[in-house]
Parts: C-alpha cells; sequence; structure tokens
C-alpha cells in the first residue's frame, strides 16, 4: 500500500520525482526481505502442497510491489510531464486491489471461502475494469493522437506495467483461495 500511495504522490508531482522514486524503491527493496524472510521459513518445513501455494502466493506478492517499483522507475527514464487519467484510474485500481487482499490476508486463517471467493470474484473486476481501461486509452490515442509519439510510447509502457500489476493482485487472489481451501479440506 506504501508503494503504491507514492507512486500516486509521484504522478502528482512529477516534475520532483526523485524522492518519490527512491522511496519507492526503498519500500520494494524492505518487500524484497520480506519475501526473502517467508522464503527461509518454508525451508524449514517439509515440503508440502501448502508449501508450494504460499509460495506461488509470495511470488505474486513480489509482483506486485515489483510492478509498483518498475512503474516509478519507468518514469524516472522517461521523465513525463503531466500525469495520465488513465494510468491514475489503473493505480486506484491496484491500491484497492491490495487494500482488498490485505483485508483477506489478516483475517487469515479465519476468514471463510465464501468471502475469498468474494474477494477473488472483486478482483477479477477491477482486473477486467484495468484491461478495459488499458485498450480504450490505446485506442483514443492511437485514433486522436493527442500526445507525441515518444510520450505515447512511454505513458503505453507505464499504462502496460500498471496493468499487469493488478494480474498479479488477481491472480494473488486465486492463490489465497486455493490456500484456503486446502486450509478447509485439511480441518475436515
Amino acid at each position: 500500500m506504501a508503494c503504491g500511495h507514492l507512486l500516486s504522490a509521484l504522478f502528482q508531482n512529477l516534475e520532483r520525482p526523485e524522492g518519490y522514486i527512491s522511496a519507492i524503491k526503498h519500500r520494494e527493496e524492505i518487500g524484497d526481505g520480506l519475501i526473502a524472510e517467508a522464503y527461509d521459513a518454508l525451508e524449514s518445513l517439509p515440503y508440502s502442497e501448502l508449501v508450494g501455494l504460499v509460495q506461488q502466493f509470495m511470488r505474486h506478492l513480489d509482483d506486485i510491489v515489483d510492478g509498483l517499483n518498475d512503474t516509478a522507475r519507468v518514469i524516472d527514464i522517461f521523465t513525463p510531464s503531466e500525469p495520465e487519467l488513465a494510468a491514475e484510474q489503473i493505480l486506484d485500481l491496484v491500491l484497492e486491489m491490495v487494500a482488498r487482499l490485505a483485508v483477506e490476508m489478516g483475517d487469515y486463517p479465519d476468514n471463510t471461502l465464501e468471502r475469498v471467493k468474494d474477494c477473488r470474484l472483486a478482483l477479477k473486476r477491477c482486473e477486467e475494469k484495468a484491461d478495459g481501461l488499458y485498450h480504450e486509452w490505446r485506442k483514443s490515442h492511437r485514433r486522436l493522437s493527442t500526445l507525441s509519439l515518444i510520450s505515447e510510447t512511454d505513458w503505453t509502457e507505464i499504462l502496460g506495467i500498471l496493468e499487469g500489476t493488478t494480474d498479479a493482485c488477481y491472480h494473488a487472489a486465486l492463490l489465497l483461495e486455493r490456500i484456503t481451501k486446502w486450509r478447509l479440506r485439511q480441518a475436515s
């Protein structure tokens, strides 16, 4: 969430991006450290289906943070002067998705399968909305040519990274549902 909020602030401060970009990178490095700790903890357990599911889940969580960091890094390279509304809208969807995942993760193992399924369905709707926003933005800019070719190419890459981040959020929800089903099977 912190990376996403920093990226949102970066969109509003493109004329002075350095502090935001370095703060996002710092948060991403913290995330990498947490992922490494989690993998280390899993190494001490005997391998099971659950361990494999948790490893996949962690990869998707890492992909989310990496996507936000990659967006900031691309902004650092391209130095756009104005934010694109579609990018802000997709980022808002990422934040909504991460917040929903955080609720379910915070309630684990007490969340119900029904709630986790509702989470997955909500994240799928967000992911589809992000796909639509990205597609419509590309279509409108191809037809209207409102940006220079360089700016259009830059924002196409930025929006593509953000849209890919929504995919990672959705895939994390799918894995959380599989983990919940596994836990419930073991309990019965």
